[in-house]
Order: structure tokens, then C-alpha cells, then sequence
């Protein structure tokens, strides 16, 4: 797409950047880059939901941002988006509207937790998601601790856990409740 610009009597033509290639991990300059140029919130949600990115945003991160014009709904979006590596997902909300808790069948438990500095919330409506070792790919892969806005009044963070259930180790994956 082209745009003209008309500076000191003469025209000139602009070329806007198109969208990231398909199947090229999408990054926060690209994010950024796809706000400057005026590109629509649904678009950009295209783009991430297609490039199945997970964002583990810090602070300046998100400040980073807003400053560059990136709107809250494209930021909390990227906050919250689900875990997910291959074809395994975190359960979704059943039909009545609570999550169901999916376990994955694992060899070993998780080493022991990451310390972690919690760095200042970007916002008062954010809530630390402590960070938690999760299994994918048949190995244990830390996923660090975040901010992220609740997706709806009330929800509370139930952390991901591992479990003894009839002899067999299990992995619960975190999910809001």
C-alpha cells in the first residue's frame, strides 16, 4: 500500500511496511512498527493470534509500548496470551464458564523454581504471575513469572503445579480461575 505525501509543491510517494511475513515470529518491533503505520487493533491481533507468539512482557516492555502508540487492547492481548507449544493448550472455559483443569502425563518433577525479582506493575488493574516450570516437549522449560491483567472482574491466578494422581506424576498448567 502506498501513500502520497506532498512536500514543497512536488509529490512523493511513501511505501507502508506490510505486515510480518507469514510464519516469521512476530516481535515487539514489529508490533510497534505495524502501530506507527496505522494499522487496525484487529489486524495486528491477526497477526499474533497466526504467528502463534507467547509474549512474557516486563515493565518496560510495555511502557516501551505505549509510548510507541501500540493501544491497550493490542498490550493486554499480548499479556494474556495463552501458553501454548505444539498442540497441547491450556483447557479453555467449559460451557459453564469455569476453566477445566487439563493434566499432561509427566516422567519426572520439576526442578526446583526459578528466583525471580517482580518488578513494579505497569498498571494498578495488573497481577503477578509468579513464574513456574512447565512441561512441553517432553522436557521441563521455565517460563518466567509476568504481569498480566485479569481477563474479567473476580478472576484469580491459579498457578501451574505438579502433581501425584494413582501413582503417575501430572502437570497442571496454570490457568485463570
Amino acid at each position: 500500500m502506498a501513500a502520497a505525501l506532498t512536500v514543497g509543491g512536488s509529490q512523493m510517494f511513501s511505501q507502508v511496511p506490510p505486515p510480518p511475513a507469514p510464519g516469521r515470529p512476530v516481535g515487539l518491533a514489529d508490533i510497534k512498527m505495524l502501530a506507527k503505520t496505522g494499522i487496525s487493533d484487529e489486524i495486528i491481533l491477526s497477526q499474533i493470534r497466526n504467528a502463534h507468539v507467547v509474549f512474557h512482557l516486563t515493565t518496560a516492555e510495555i511502557l516501551d509500548l505505549k509510548q510507541s502508540g501500540v493501544s491497550e487492547k493490542v498490550i493486554d492481548f499480548m499479556i494474556n496470551t495463552p501458553e501454548t507449544v505444539g498442540s497441547w493448550a491450556a483447557a479453555p472455559p467449559s460451557s459453564s464458564g469455569t476453566v477445566v483443569e487439563e493434566a499432561v502425563a509427566v516422567s519426572q518433577p520439576p526442578p526446583p523454581p526459578v528466583v525471580e525479582e517482580v518488578v513494579p506493575a505497569p498498571g494498578p488493574d495488573y497481577v503477578w504471575i509468579v513464574g513456574s516450570w512447565g512441561w512441553y516437549g517432553g522436557r521441563w522449560v521455565w517460563v518466567r513469572g509476568h504481569w498480566a491483567v485479569p481477563p474479567r472482574r473476580g478472576a484469580v491466578w491459579v498457578a501451574s503445579r505438579w502433581e501425584q494422581h494413582r501413582g503417575r506424576g501430572v502437570w497442571i498448567e496454570g490457568h485463570w480461575r
